[in-house]
């Protein structure tokens, strides 16, 4: 049976990625770079600044405070005050000490008294009013409605990473389920295997978009992964202790390993399947103990792979931070977000009238996988959590610290709708054979993997200074479109029934 992408997928495909992009060009220059304000009294309020800013871009600010508050009828006298030894200033250095690790040990690149004024010397009409124009600004700033622009582009770049795993983790478990599929010799779902095959084989564009963000980051052009600065290597013990493992050299060595033998297996098992089309039957027999032997050695590769690479691009963000549970925390997510989009491409097919000898038995198999692993997910996700917070080591809670005091709504709304919807909506047997209740639910927590990842990296990359905007729903649309597109075309290349596959009729008549 061979499928050909329609006219309309490649509008609807195609569009979203050019919609996306537009989004993500609008959302590129409303990167801001924070600056931190604390209140004094209703006459002051200190200003810093930890990051890269020239005396035109600090002048610069001043003038744009300056204006703001001229039209509001007072005046702004801007002091420069001693770097770290005023005690007013502590609580405004204790708010940004947990920013960028590289300007830890720097201090700040500027630290500012700034003084309100009536701007007509009238007082007594102004004074009730000192209190509340002091803690505007001080709110302001914190907002980030002053700010500067951020040059260093950390929202991009983080952006960039969140897609770039997030999809290549998605192509990442179609491969792994494949090999699981051969290793185990499982006969339901062979009428599926090309499925897994065009999913898996948009996995390049998930690795060149994260070679882009390493490659740059060893360059110096975002600070995404601080153990890559040696100025922040040389001033943190704790980063230096791991410098063993966590070096450019070696990290490079792995990244090459992880994608060589990931895109060495999803060519060679992609090849075999087709190739097996137009073999005899004992041709064809040998192939699949062929791929049955390499399916087993692929898992052996996974088993190791899938943690280090999980440790390597996602936990070494927030490099004073550790858990022996977050590979297989990060795997799991992995591979649910792949079964999800399974399910999506399957019952897509179906409802245009291909798969034929797909039965509600094989959606409801899919269906089963999903719940069970969201639950997996969920157990490992409670797992990491119980465990570092009841026992309250600085150094491991700090990595929840941040996540629940910044992104609260996010990283608990994120577990509920894991969680607690697939329990209610796919504990039932028939809702597992629902195309409503299966394309509602999977959306759902597909997008909800999306936040799993966006929390990951945001809380170590932006601290408490992110956004949610035209960046972030603009590149999840390209990458989305962009996938789905290459997908689809990557299943007009072959047929969508696995020939001459011994299990091939087992599939067609499964019924469970």
């Amino acid at each position: 049976m061979e499928y050909q992408i329609s006219d309309k997928a490649k509008k609807v495909t195609l569009g979203l990625s050019f919609i996306g992009l537009i989004m993500v060009v609008i959302g590129f220059f409303q990167q801001k770079d924070y600056i931190y304000a604390e209140y004094i009294n209703e006459h002051s309020l200190s200003i810093k600044y930890n990051g890269d800013a020239s005396d035109e871009m600090q002048e610069n600010l001043k003038a744009n405070m300056v204006s703001m508050l001229s039209e509001k009828g007072y005046t702004i006298d801007f002091h420069d005050a001693a770097h770290g030894h005023d005690q007013d200033h502590h609580a405004a250095e204790d708010a940004s000490e947990n920013h960028h690790e590289a300007h830890d040990h720097h201090g700040p690149t500027f630290l500012w008294e700034a003084h309100l004024a009536a701007a007509n010397h009238d007082e007594s009409a102004h004074d009730a009013h000192h209190e509340n124009m002091s803690k505007s600004l001080v709110e302001m700033i914190e907002s980030g409605e002053i700010s500067f622009f951020d040059t260093h582009h950390r929202r991009f770049w983080s952006n960039l990473l969140v897609n770039g795993f997030f999809f290549f983790g998605i192509a990442l478990g179609a491969l792994f389920y494949l090999a699981l599929h051969y290793a185990t010799e499982s006969g339901w779902g062979v009428v599926l295997l090309r499925l897994m095959e065009g999913i898996m084989s948009a996995m390049p564009v998930g690795i060149v978009v994260l070679l882009i963000v390493f490659i740059a980051g060893s360059l110096g052009m975002h600070h995404i992964y601080p153990w890559m600065d040696s100025d922040v290597v040389a001033h943190d013990d704790l980063i230096w202790g791991k410098v063993a493992y966590l070096n450019k050299p070696f990290f490079w060595i792995r990244i090459i390993c992880y994608f060589g033998v990931f895109a060495y297996f999803m060519n060679w098992f992609r090849k075999t399947s087709r190739n097996q089309d137009s073999e005899d039957v004992e041709k064809a027999t040998a192939s699949h103990f062929l791929m049955y032997r390499r399916g087993a050695l692929f898992l052996v590769f996974f088993a190791v792979f899938s943690s280090t690479m999980s440790w390597d691009i996602i936990m070494s963000i927030d490099t004073h931070w550790f858990s022996t549970l977050f590979g297989w925390y990060a795997f799991s997510g992995i591979w649910l977000s792949a079964m999800i989009m399974i399910m999506m491409v399957t019952l897509y097919l179906k409802h245009k009238g291909y798969l034929e000898f797909v039965n509600s038995s094989h959606i409801h198999d899919v269906g089963k996988w999903m719940f069970a692993l969201s639950f997996l997910w969920s157990y490992l996700w409670f797992s990491q959590f119980m465990l570092i917070w009841y026992s309250n080591i600085p150094e491991e809670v700090i990595y929840f610290v941040t996540r629940i005091e910044s992104y609260k709504f996010i990283f608990f709304a994120m577990f509920i709708v894991n969680f607690v919807l697939p329990m209610i909506f796919l504990m039932s047997a028939d809702t597992k054979k629902s195309w409503p209740y299966l394309i509602f639910i999977g959306m759902v927590i597909f997008i909800g993997h999306w936040f799993d990842v966006f929390c990951m990296v945001m809380p170590g990359t932006l601290f408490e200074e992110w956004n949610f905007g035209l960046l972030e729903i603009g590149m999840f649309m390209t990458f989305l479109g962009t996938f789905v597109f290459l997908v689809l075309r990557a299943l007009e290349k072959s047929s969508l029934v696995q020939n001459n596959h011994p299990f091939l009729e087992e599939s067609k008549h499964h019924h469970g």
